[in-house]
Formats: C-alpha cells, sequence, structure tokens
C-alpha cells in the first residue's frame, strides 16, 4: 500500500485500502468488539500503512456522550483495586459519570485490548495501572491514547497524569524499626524493578542500612512479582536456606504467600519470625493479630485519581500532565519483636 499523509488521508481511503465498507472501519474504531477479528485485522493494518488519525475533535464529542469512565486494574481479586474502585466511583458519579471496570490479569495484551476498546467509543477518560513500566506494546498504546488518562502508582516517560505513592519512605521507616529491634538478617520480598513501587521499596530499604553504615543484605532481597504465589516460592526458599529473622512482605498478594508458608511451617510471629507487611487488608489486620504495616490512605489515592480525571476532562489541553505523590507510614502491631539474645 502507498502510505498517504495524514492530512489527506480519510476513512474512505481506509476503507478502501482494507476492502470493507466505510461503515464497518467506523465500527472497527468506535466499537471493535462488534467486528470480526480478521476484518478488525485488515482495517487496522490499513490504517498503519495509511497514516490515519481519525479526527479526534469529533470523537472526542461523541465520546463525551457516553458519560462512562474505564477503570483498568491488572488483578481483580486485590483488595486494593476494590478499595480504589469504590473511591472513584462515588467522586464519579457525583459529577454524572458511570465507572466501567476491566481486569486485564496482568497480560500486556490484554492490557493494550483494553486500552483499545477504551478509547475506541466506549469511555470518555480511563484510571489504570499497568503491569509492567517497560512493556513496549504497552507504552506505545498510551502514547498513542487519545481520551484523557490517570496511571495508578506507575511512573513513565509520557505526558499522563499519575498518582504516585511514596514507597520509599515507609520502607525506610519499617527497615529502620527492624534494625532498631537488633534485626541484620532481614528479607525483602516485593515487585520488580519494572514498576514503580518495587524500585521504590528496594532504594528505601537499602537506605535504611546505609544511614547506619550496615552492610546491606542484599541476597535476602526477592523482587520479581507482587503474587501470593511468589510471595510463597520465595518465603519458603528464603526460610530454608537463608534463615532471615525478619522478612517484609511489601504487597498485599504476596503477604497471602507468606502467611501460607508460616503456617506450613508452623513458625511462631513474633516469636520465631518477624514481619512486616503492606496496606491495611483484612488480613493484615486480623492475622496475627495485627501485623506491623506500611500503611497509605488507598481512599485518598482514588478520590485523587478521580479528581485528576475530571480536571483533564474539563480541560484536555490546557496543563502539562500532573504527577501527585501521595505517603506512607508505619503503623506498628504485634508482628516484630527483638532479635532474641
Amino acid at each position: 500500500m502507498k502510505k498517504a499523509t495524514r492530512r489527506s488521508t480519510t476513512i474512505r481511503d481506509v476503507a478502501s485500502a482494507a476492502g470493507v465498507s466505510v461503515g464497518t472501519v467506523s465500527r472497527s474504531l468506535n466499537a471493535p468488539d462488534s467486528v470480526r477479528p480478521a476484518t478488525l485485522v485488515k482495517v487496522r493494518t490499513a490504517i498503519e500503512a495509511l497514516g490515519f488519525q481519525p479526527d479526534s475533535r469529533a470523537q472526542i464529542m461523541r465520546r463525551r456522550h457516553t458519560m462512562t469512565i474505564g477503570f483498568v486494574v491488572d488483578d481483580i481479586g486485590n483488595p486494593l483495586h476494590a478499595t480504589t474502585f469504590k473511591a472513584v466511583s462515588a467522586v464519579m458519579r457525583e459529577r454524572g459519570f458511570s465507572p466501567y471496570l476491566v481486569n486485564t490479569e496482568g497480560g500486556a495484551d490484554n492490557e493494550a485490548a483494553a486500552i483499545d476498546m477504551l478509547q475506541h467509543g466506549r469511555a470518555d477518560g480511563v484510571i489504570m495501572t499497568i503491569n509492567s513500566e517497560q512493556d513496549a506494546g504497552t507504552l506505545k498504546r498510551l502514547e498513542q491514547l487519545r481520551i484523557p488518562s490517570v496511571l495508578l502508582d506507575r511512573d513513565i516517560p509520557l505526558d499522563i497524569d499519575a498518582v504516585l505513592t511514596d514507597h520509599a519512605v515507609g520502607m525506610q521507616q519499617a527497615t529502620s524499626y527492624l534494625i532498631g529491634l537488633g534485626h541484620r538478617r532481614i528479607a525483602l520480598i516485593t515487585g520488580g524493578s519494572d514498576i514503580r513501587p518495587g524500585r521504590e521499596r528496594i532504594r528505601g530499604f537499602v537506605e535504611a542500612f546505609r544511614q547506619p553504615d550496615l552492610e546491606v543484605p542484599t541476597d535476602l532481597i526477592r523482587a520479581q512479582s507482587l503474587s501470593a504465589d511468589y510471595g510463597f516460592r520465595e518465603a519458603s526458599n528464603l526460610l530454608q536456606r537463608e534463615k532471615p529473622t525478619a522478612i517484609i512482605a511489601a504487597g498485599n498478594r504476596i503477604l497471602v504467600g507468606v502467611l501460607r508458608v508460616i503456617q506450613q511451617n508452623k513458625l511462631s510471629i513474633p516469636g520465631d519470625l518477624s514481619l512486616i507487611a503492606c496496606d491495611q487488608t483484612d488480613l493484615a489486620l486480623l492475622y496475627p493479630g495485627p501485623i506491623t504495616l506500611i500503611d497509605r490512605n488507598i481512599e485518598e489515592i482514588g478520590r485523587t485519581a478521580a479528581h485528576l480525571l475530571l480536571e483533564r476532562l474539563g480541560s484536555p489541553d490546557d496543563k502539562p500532565a500532573q504527577r501527585i505523590s501521595l505517603p506512607t507510614r508505619l503503623i506498628l502491631g504485634g508482628s516484630c519483636a527483638p532479635v532474641p539474645a
């Protein structure tokens, strides 16, 4: 196909190149799930080859009538996403918007599909988290996003509003607290460096050791995933081989896996092992009564994201992207004790 300039290319050109009707191209743009997959591939191939860009003003006018915003998460089983969604929903419904929940299960292809679906006529804006900040396909989709958006706890080099958490400060406080109790063999289980929470938690952990000029136990850092299965596997390996005196489960799903290992090994908390977790989930508050936590205001995160999106819907091009960072704090529970003499 001969590549045309964006200005000269029309929807009729796309239809002709793809061998479909103008109506099919329109549905491919605005309601892709109503188009057969093989046809959708033809249309998208023609769009890319021709460099076609839909009239953004017309699309925005159409989308504003939906009065819907997308809320995209990577794990619907994560209780924090439910809390955030409730807070977002409360703010948006006051303004007449209906939230639309999409679960991607952490898959990059699912994230791309969710972005496509929402921006092609399904939503006026989107609040979302992504599984990786380094996936080229997801970043390309976000760069091409034509509706207002807000990222949750992700930091990427694009002009997109974001609500962040100051994970490093809370992690430094938690680690310093354990150091003050005499612990040196402190294990950290957290997300990978491909997402901001993982990077910032590692940074806070390392800084806590460096301030009193102690050796950082890098052999006890496990940073690849926020899943319960990862927490279970790494806690099992650590307790069998490395013998830490304390574990920081830096993720509420990680905590689920760590507690399974503790139960299976019939360990006493804090008698045999000190434990610190993240966020006030029901599990953290109830077992083992309650756990010392690195806490943050999840409802405030949701409300802040909703207000940012509303601002952007009201004036989409008037100001640069905002990045708002909200604090963490250490809440002492009953899961930590001094190292036995």
